[in-house]
């Protein structure tokens, strides 16, 4: 049976591991954001944290062919629009 301080290490060791896990998570994936005009092919990665909120608010909703497309031009809006 493992004594104390191995069990503790291996606890921290795991907890460490998890935490870069989780903000690898959250830095890394992104996912990229069509322009509201359909005839404007540049498309701009956002990251998931950053793209939560915009559908959270309305700034963004899927198109009839499935792509991520913005619903503003200039500026995104502030609050849900209920």
């Amino acid at each position: 049976m493992p004594n104390r301080h191995a069990k503790i290490a291996v606890f921290a060791l795991l907890a460490l591991i998890g935490a870069a896990l989780v903000v690898y998570g959250l830095a890394a994936h992104s996912t990229g954001v069509a322009p509201k005009d359909p005839n404007d092919p540049s498309v701009v990665a956002k990251s998931e944290l950053e793209l939560t909120r915009e559908a959270t608010v309305g700034g963004v909703q899927r198109d009839e062919a499935g792509q991520i497309r913005k619903t503003y031009d200039k500026d995104p809006p502030k609050a849900c629009p209920t």
